[in-house]
């Protein structure tokens, strides 16, 4: 069997070409797996204020949300009302989006002042 002896420049090419294959990969992979994101997105219709102020029931939110990591959900709430929103923490004033993300596990009881109660929950699996 005869050797095969190939040049340092050659040898350079075939490494470099290895290299930009490999992070093309890593690159589509990555790509692939950020675009699997899902969002659960709740709105807030116009006149939910005046409606919760009448005294009518106003069902925006199930009582519990479910945030799926595996799906790589996250949370989108867009105030479409005239009047500011409190969730937790979170202020949304009119016309805004407040969007969510979740990193680890966990169950939230939130302060949510168009939610039947005013407590919304979130349990992240």
């Amino acid at each position: 069997m005869g050797q095969l002896n190939l040049s340092a420049r050659m040898r350079v090419v075939i490494l470099l070409t290895t290299v930009a294959i490999i992070v093309a990969v890593g690159l589509w992979l990555w790509q692939a797996t950020t675009n699997r994101q899902r969002q659960l997105v709740f709105e807030i219709p116009p006149g939910t204020a005046a409606r919760l102020a009448a005294g009518e029931e106003v069902n925006i939110f199930p009582s519990t949300i479910v945030i799926d990591l595996r799906q790589h959900d996250t949370l989108v709430i867009q105030n479409n009302d005239s009047a500011e929103v409190t969730i937790g923490p979170f202020r949304i004033v009119p016309g805004q989006r407040f969007v969510q993300r979740y990193w680890g596990p966990g169950v939230y009881e939130l302060v949510c002042s168009v939610h039947q109660g005013e407590q919304l929950r979130i349990e992240v699996r």
